[in-house]
């Protein structure tokens, strides 16, 4: 019985309005008192249940002092209620269509130590499912099994670093260097990480603190993916034209001052 009431609850009936009606069914016509005596309830519920089950159609009544009442039909009442079913679906899908979708906000998340900011690269590699581009200085190591995963999944790795770094056992992985000069691993700085064109991550690291910040903002995901596909056709061009190109495009600025861009 309690399957039983539990589906009718499922339908919108209230406990106690499922209880009666079912007890109808079972026993015929009953009056308010001898369903509250059945059901040991008080009368006042029941009461208070009936005149809902009536008003809804569940139920119906004979006039006349003693008010006895009677259960629908099964099979009516759910013809019944699922033709109502129905045609609140399509109402409801008629009214959703006029909700307007509030803007998303995007996040920026900022996470600070080593093995957070290790956790968090590692899971957003292995949620990759199309394009991954990374510009970064750090041990490949710390992500062989990731990017190894995604790379025999299909996604495509394309990996830049200023200096050569100690390549991955994985098919699928493309490298783009600046130097021929093995990275030394001493003074890892930096990681940028683009994933599916979806959301970037930014890692700095300081004598003081390693920072990162992860966001799904479009505009800074297209910044780092320019600055990312930059350095690697930057690195091509330099090693087509030789060294003389880097010192024609050169501005003595700052900046190419201390990072030795020239």
């Amino acid at each position: 019985m309690q399957d039983v009431i539990d589906k009718l609850m499922g339908f919108g009936f209230t406990k106690t309005e499922a209880i009666v009606y079912v007890t109808l069914l079972k026993f015929g016509k009953m009056n308010g008192y001898k369903i509250a005596k059945e059901l040991n309830i008080s009368r006042s519920n029941v009461y208070q249940t009936l005149e809902s089950l009536y008003k809804k159609g569940y139920v119906f009544m004979t006039p006349g002092d003693s008010r006895e009442y009677e259960a629908k039909d099964p099979e009516l009442l759910f013809k019944e209620l699922e033709k109502g079913f129905y045609q609140n679906l399509e109402i409801a899908k008629e009214q959703l269509k006029n909700v307007k979708k509030v803007p998303k906000e995007n996040y920026y998340l900022r996470i600070e130590g080593y093995d957070n900011i290790l956790k968090t690269l590692q899971e957003i590699i292995k949620n990759s499912e199309k394009e991954i581009y990374m510009n970064i200085d750090f041990p490949l190591e710390i992500i062989e099994k990731e990017l190894k995963e995604v790379a025999n999944k299909g996604v495509r790795v394309i990996i830049f670093s200023f200096n050569k770094l100690r390549e991955i056992d994985a098919k699928g992985i493309e490298y783009y260097h600046k130097t021929d000069v093995y990275e030394d691993y001493n003074h890892s700085k930096r990681i940028m990480v683009v994933v599916d064109l979806k959301k970037s991550f930014v890692v700095t690291n300081s004598s003081e603190k390693i920072t990162g910040t992860l966001t799904d903002n479009p505009e800074y995901i297209q910044i780092i993916s320019e600055h990312i596909h930059s350095d690697i056709y930057m690195a091509r061009l330099a090693k087509l034209y030789e060294k003389s190109f880097e010192k024609s495009i050169s501005i003595n600025s700052l900046h190419e001052k201390k990072n030795f861009i020239y």
